[in-house]
């Protein structure tokens, strides 16, 4: 297993920006192949989760909330998944607010990218973005779309990216539930009114093939 780093970014204040250049993490996996199964058809590659998180009353001085999102290729977490950390990050040490991309296989933390960034500061404020995950057959890449929040602006696209060289000819195995039941807000979650994937997309080479939405609701504030 190998890496390439590439260089760091920012999320700060009103918009995300590069700090230089394109940022790009390769990650040489070794899985064995995977074959698509033989009654599924068209094959997906690639697919985009719609996410939103509603905030009431976040407090930076205790760093709340904190929450992860998980993502992946397979219908477990025993080999490759993607994970992201949010107003905080995890690795080499904690640190508060922006967020922090990583790359496990199984229970081994195998890569992580940090964007720095102001702590969720904001009363009432609503975090959203997408969550694409996408297949060549031999480059998996991950990457943060669309991304939005009054304390962080604008965010995601190609520097807010990560790559792992894989025989993955497909995203079939690929469970939204799975996304549902392993993300969770881990510290503040009386801070949030509203932890959800609004809709999934899937595509095949041709194009999007159906989209769900469906809201999957992960955390939800009672009402008084």
């Amino acid at each position: 297993m190998r890496w390439i780093f590439g260089l760091t970014s920012t999320l700060s204040g009103k918009v995300a920006k590069m700090v230089c250049g394109t940022l790009v993490g390769l990650l040489i996996l070794t899985l064995p192949p995977v074959q698509a199964d033989d009654d599924t058809s068209p094959a997906i590659v690639r697919v985009e989760e719609d996410w939103i998180l509603v905030l009431n009353e976040p407090n930076d001085a205790m760093f709340a909330p904190q929450f992860h999102t998980v993502m992946s290729p397979f219908g477990h977490l025993e080999s490759v998944y993607l994970q992201v950390i949010w107003n905080y990050w995890e690795y080499p040490e904690f640190e508060p607010g922006g967020l922090q991309m990583q790359a496990w296989d199984g229970g081994l933390i195998e890569y992580e990218k940090d964007f720095h960034g102001q702590q969720l500061s904001t009363n009432a404020e609503t975090v959203s973005w997408t969550q694409v995950l996408e297949t060549d057959g031999t480059v998996l890449t991950f990457r943060i779309e669309n991304g939005h929040s009054q304390t962080w602006g604008n965010f995601g696209g190609e520097y807010m990216q990560i790559h792992g060289v894989t025989n993955l000819p497909n995203l079939n195995r690929y469970l939204t539930n799975l996304s549902v039941v392993n993300s969770l807000v881990t510290y503040g979650a009386n801070r949030v009114d509203l932890f959800a994937i609004a809709a999934v997309r899937y595509y095949s080479e041709e194009g999007l093939i159906v989209t769900d939405n469906v809201t999957k609701v992960i955390t939800q504030a009672m009402a008084d």
